[in-house]
Protein backbone atom coordinates (compact mmCIF):
# COMPACT_ATOMS: atom_id res chain seq x y z
CA UNK A 1 0.00 0.00 0.00
CA UNK A 2 2.79 2.31 0.97
CA UNK A 3 4.79 1.76 -2.39
CA UNK A 4 1.02 2.14 -3.99
CA UNK A 5 0.93 5.64 -2.33
CA UNK A 6 4.49 6.65 -2.90
CA UNK A 7 4.47 6.06 -6.60
CA UNK A 8 0.81 7.82 -6.83
CA UNK A 9 2.56 10.63 -5.64
CA UNK A 10 5.60 10.63 -8.04
CA UNK A 11 3.36 10.35 -11.14
CA UNK A 12 1.04 13.33 -9.38
CA UNK A 13 4.13 15.46 -9.15
CA UNK A 14 5.27 14.98 -12.81
CA UNK A 15 1.96 15.50 -13.91
CA UNK A 16 1.44 18.76 -12.29
CA UNK A 17 2.77 22.03 -14.05
CA UNK A 18 5.69 23.61 -12.68
CA UNK A 19 5.58 26.35 -10.37
CA UNK A 20 8.93 27.81 -11.86
CA UNK A 21 6.85 30.21 -14.05
CA UNK A 22 4.70 30.96 -11.46
CA UNK A 23 6.91 32.12 -8.53
CA UNK A 24 9.29 34.28 -10.71
CA UNK A 25 12.12 31.61 -11.68
CA UNK A 26 11.77 31.16 -15.45
CA UNK A 27 14.71 31.04 -17.20
CA UNK A 28 14.86 31.84 -20.42
CA UNK A 29 18.52 31.50 -23.14
CA UNK A 30 20.57 34.54 -24.16
CA UNK A 31 19.17 36.34 -27.23
CA UNK A 32 21.21 34.81 -30.19
CA UNK A 33 21.38 36.04 -33.77
CA UNK A 34 19.64 34.21 -36.82
CA UNK A 35 22.05 36.39 -38.81
CA UNK A 36 24.13 39.70 -38.27
CA UNK A 37 21.63 42.15 -37.09
CA UNK A 38 18.60 39.76 -36.51
CA UNK A 39 17.63 38.63 -33.34
CA UNK A 40 16.06 34.99 -33.01
CA UNK A 41 13.48 34.32 -30.00
CA UNK A 42 15.18 32.95 -26.97
CA UNK A 43 13.58 29.42 -25.96
CA UNK A 44 12.75 28.60 -22.78
CA UNK A 45 16.15 26.78 -21.09
CA UNK A 46 15.23 23.18 -20.03
CA UNK A 47 11.53 23.40 -20.21
CA UNK A 48 9.81 21.02 -17.11
CA UNK A 49 6.45 20.83 -17.85
CA UNK A 50 3.78 20.97 -20.67
CA UNK A 51 3.15 24.91 -20.92
CA UNK A 52 7.09 25.65 -21.06
CA UNK A 53 7.28 23.15 -23.87
CA UNK A 54 4.46 24.37 -25.34
CA UNK A 55 5.98 28.19 -25.30
CA UNK A 56 9.24 26.58 -27.09
CA UNK A 57 7.26 24.96 -30.20
CA UNK A 58 5.16 28.30 -30.62
CA UNK A 59 9.03 30.26 -30.23
CA UNK A 60 10.31 27.66 -32.43
CA UNK A 61 7.52 28.39 -35.35
CA UNK A 62 8.20 31.88 -34.71
CA UNK A 63 11.82 31.91 -35.58
CA UNK A 64 10.83 29.11 -38.75
CA UNK A 65 9.00 32.03 -39.83
CA UNK A 66 11.03 35.05 -39.70
CA UNK A 67 14.01 32.66 -41.64
CA UNK A 68 11.50 32.71 -44.28
CA UNK A 69 10.40 36.27 -44.28
CA UNK A 70 14.12 37.18 -44.53
CA UNK A 71 14.59 35.23 -47.46
CA UNK A 72 11.96 36.59 -49.31
CA UNK A 73 13.12 40.09 -48.25
CA UNK A 74 16.30 39.18 -49.35
CA UNK A 75 14.86 38.05 -52.64
CA UNK A 76 12.82 41.19 -53.44
CA UNK A 77 15.57 43.53 -52.04
CA UNK A 78 17.65 41.81 -55.12
CA UNK A 79 14.80 42.35 -57.53
CA UNK A 80 14.80 45.68 -56.81
CA UNK A 81 18.57 46.25 -57.19
CA UNK A 82 18.85 44.50 -60.29
CA UNK A 83 15.82 46.82 -61.87
CA UNK A 84 17.82 50.03 -61.33
CA UNK A 85 20.62 47.93 -62.95
CA UNK A 86 22.90 48.55 -60.02
CA UNK A 87 25.19 45.22 -59.88
CA UNK A 88 27.87 46.06 -57.08
CA UNK A 89 28.26 43.96 -54.82
CA UNK A 90 24.31 42.98 -53.85
CA UNK A 91 24.97 40.37 -51.45
CA UNK A 92 26.80 42.96 -49.58
CA UNK A 93 23.48 45.30 -50.11
CA UNK A 94 20.41 43.28 -48.98
CA UNK A 95 22.30 41.43 -45.95
CA UNK A 96 21.73 44.56 -43.84
CA UNK A 97 17.98 44.73 -45.69
CA UNK A 98 16.27 43.36 -42.41
CA UNK A 99 17.32 43.66 -38.63
CA UNK A 100 15.52 42.36 -35.69
CA UNK A 101 15.91 43.24 -31.64
CA UNK A 102 14.42 41.32 -29.00
CA UNK A 103 14.07 41.77 -25.53
CA UNK A 104 12.54 39.45 -22.51
CA UNK A 105 10.42 42.02 -20.66
CA UNK A 106 9.46 39.63 -18.25
CA UNK A 107 9.92 36.08 -16.84
CA UNK A 108 7.52 35.57 -14.38
CA UNK A 109 5.48 35.04 -12.15
CA UNK A 110 2.96 33.76 -14.34
CA UNK A 111 3.86 35.64 -17.33
CA UNK A 112 6.87 35.68 -20.49
CA UNK A 113 6.84 38.47 -21.96
CA UNK A 114 9.47 38.78 -25.40
CA UNK A 115 9.25 41.87 -27.66
CA UNK A 116 10.95 42.23 -30.96
CA UNK A 117 11.35 45.68 -32.51
CA UNK A 118 11.83 45.14 -36.50
CA UNK A 119 13.29 47.48 -38.65
CA UNK A 120 13.54 46.52 -42.72
CA UNK A 121 15.05 49.19 -45.33
CA UNK A 122 14.51 47.41 -48.65
CA UNK A 123 12.92 44.29 -49.13
CA UNK A 124 11.17 45.14 -52.85
CA UNK A 125 9.28 47.87 -51.17
CA UNK A 126 9.32 51.46 -51.79
CA UNK A 127 10.16 52.65 -48.05
CA UNK A 128 12.12 51.77 -44.97
CA UNK A 129 9.31 50.73 -42.38
CA UNK A 130 9.76 49.30 -39.20
CA UNK A 131 7.50 47.17 -36.82
CA UNK A 132 6.76 45.95 -32.85
CA UNK A 133 5.73 42.34 -32.19
CA UNK A 134 4.91 41.16 -28.28
CA UNK A 135 4.78 37.86 -27.77
CA UNK A 136 3.09 37.26 -24.03
CA UNK A 137 2.66 34.07 -22.96
CA UNK A 138 0.45 32.87 -19.53
CA UNK A 139 2.59 30.48 -18.44
CA UNK A 140 -0.41 28.38 -16.43
CA UNK A 141 -1.25 27.07 -20.79
CA UNK A 142 1.85 28.16 -22.24
CA UNK A 143 -0.39 29.59 -24.71
CA UNK A 144 -0.50 33.71 -25.77
CA UNK A 145 -2.47 35.84 -23.21
CA UNK A 146 -5.83 36.86 -24.31
CA UNK A 147 -6.28 40.79 -23.13
CA UNK A 148 -10.02 41.01 -23.69
CA UNK A 149 -10.19 37.70 -21.16
CA UNK A 150 -7.51 40.25 -18.88
CA UNK A 151 -10.06 43.09 -18.82
CA UNK A 152 -13.16 43.14 -16.53
CA UNK A 153 -16.23 42.82 -19.10
CA UNK A 154 -17.77 46.32 -18.69
CA UNK A 155 -14.40 47.62 -19.99
CA UNK A 156 -15.89 47.20 -23.24
CA UNK A 157 -12.57 45.46 -24.84
CA UNK A 158 -12.50 43.55 -27.91
CA UNK A 159 -9.96 41.57 -29.59
CA UNK A 160 -8.36 41.80 -33.32
CA UNK A 161 -5.79 39.34 -34.48
CA UNK A 162 -2.98 41.33 -36.62
CA UNK A 163 -0.18 40.60 -38.63
CA UNK A 164 3.39 41.85 -38.09
CA UNK A 165 6.31 41.92 -40.50
CA UNK A 166 7.04 38.95 -40.97
CA UNK A 167 3.59 37.38 -41.42
CA UNK A 168 3.35 36.42 -37.50
CA UNK A 169 0.01 36.61 -36.35
CA UNK A 170 -0.39 38.66 -33.16
CA UNK A 171 -3.43 39.35 -30.32
CA UNK A 172 -4.35 43.12 -29.82
CA UNK A 173 -6.69 44.98 -27.84
CA UNK A 174 -9.68 47.48 -28.35
CA UNK A 175 -10.43 49.27 -25.26
CA UNK A 176 -12.06 52.79 -25.73
CA UNK A 177 -10.57 54.14 -22.43
CA UNK A 178 -6.79 52.89 -23.23
CA UNK A 179 -7.43 55.01 -26.89
CA UNK A 180 -8.01 58.22 -24.58
CA UNK A 181 -5.12 57.73 -23.11
CA UNK A 182 -2.93 57.22 -26.10
CA UNK A 183 -5.06 60.25 -27.44
CA UNK A 184 -3.98 62.53 -24.90
CA UNK A 185 -0.31 61.61 -24.59
CA UNK A 186 0.00 61.97 -28.59
CA UNK A 187 1.92 64.54 -30.23
CA UNK A 188 -0.83 66.96 -31.82
CA UNK A 189 0.68 66.11 -35.57
CA UNK A 190 -0.35 62.63 -34.63
CA UNK A 191 -4.18 62.83 -33.56
CA UNK A 192 -5.86 62.87 -36.60
CA UNK A 193 -4.50 59.15 -36.72
CA UNK A 194 -6.32 58.26 -33.67
CA UNK A 195 -9.84 59.65 -34.17
CA UNK A 196 -11.06 55.91 -35.70
CA UNK A 197 -10.92 53.42 -32.46
CA UNK A 198 -7.58 51.97 -32.57
CA UNK A 199 -6.25 48.49 -31.53
CA UNK A 200 -3.02 48.40 -29.10
CA UNK A 201 -0.53 45.25 -28.38
CA UNK A 202 0.45 45.47 -24.77
CA UNK A 203 3.34 43.94 -22.48
CA UNK A 204 4.52 43.82 -19.22
CA UNK A 205 7.80 45.50 -18.37
CA UNK A 206 8.65 44.13 -15.05
CA UNK A 207 12.03 46.14 -15.07
CA UNK A 208 9.74 49.35 -14.52
CA UNK A 209 6.47 47.98 -12.96
CA UNK A 210 4.61 48.85 -15.83
CA UNK A 211 2.38 47.61 -18.51
CA UNK A 212 3.50 49.22 -21.58
CA UNK A 213 0.69 49.67 -24.80
CA UNK A 214 1.29 50.77 -27.74
CA UNK A 215 -0.90 51.57 -31.30
CA UNK A 216 -0.69 48.44 -33.71
CA UNK A 217 -1.35 48.62 -37.44
CA UNK A 218 -0.99 52.65 -38.31
CA UNK A 219 -0.52 53.32 -42.15
CA UNK A 220 3.02 53.98 -42.73
CA UNK A 221 2.83 57.77 -42.95
CA UNK A 222 2.03 57.76 -39.00
CA UNK A 223 3.82 55.09 -38.13
CA UNK A 224 5.95 57.00 -36.19
CA UNK A 225 3.01 57.82 -33.98
CA UNK A 226 2.89 55.10 -32.42
CA UNK A 227 5.06 55.77 -29.32
CA UNK A 228 5.38 53.46 -26.07
CA UNK A 229 2.61 54.00 -23.29
CA UNK A 230 3.83 52.81 -20.27
CA UNK A 231 0.45 52.29 -17.59
CA UNK A 232 1.03 52.57 -13.84
CA UNK A 233 -0.19 49.80 -11.97
CA UNK A 234 -2.73 52.28 -10.93
CA UNK A 235 -3.69 53.08 -14.18
CA UNK A 236 -3.53 49.58 -15.05
CA UNK A 237 -6.50 48.99 -12.37
CA UNK A 238 -8.53 51.80 -13.38
CA UNK A 239 -8.92 50.51 -16.91
CA UNK A 240 -9.75 47.38 -15.22
CA UNK A 241 -6.95 44.94 -16.15
CA UNK A 242 -7.05 41.77 -13.67
CA UNK A 243 -5.48 41.68 -10.80
CA UNK A 244 -3.32 38.53 -12.02
CA UNK A 245 -1.84 40.52 -14.32
CA UNK A 246 -1.33 44.02 -12.40
CA UNK A 247 0.09 41.92 -8.97
CA UNK A 248 2.21 39.88 -11.22
CA UNK A 249 3.78 42.57 -12.84
CA UNK A 250 4.58 44.11 -9.33
CA UNK A 251 5.67 41.20 -8.17
CA UNK A 252 8.35 40.77 -10.86
CA UNK A 253 9.31 44.43 -10.36
CA UNK A 254 9.42 43.75 -6.51
CA UNK A 255 11.94 41.15 -7.07
CA UNK A 256 14.44 42.82 -9.73
CA UNK A 257 14.81 45.98 -7.53
CA UNK A 258 15.08 43.58 -4.59
CA UNK A 259 18.05 41.97 -6.91
CA UNK A 260 21.77 42.72 -5.79
CA UNK A 261 23.68 44.45 -9.19
CA UNK A 262 26.37 43.14 -9.80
Amino acid sequence: MRRFIAVSLCLLAFLMPSNAALDGGLKVEPVKQLRKGVDAWPLIVNPGNAAEQRVNATLTRLNLRLTQALHNCDAGALESIKQTGDAAGPRDKVSEDWSRKVVVTMQGPRFLSLVATDEYVNCGGAHPDSDTMAMVFDMTTGTPVSWPAMVTKSAGAAAILGAVSDGSKVGVLVLPALAKINLAAANEDCRDAFQDPQPFQLWPDAKNGALVAQAFDLPHVVAACAIEIPLSMAQARALGFDEGVVGAIEQAHREIVATPKP
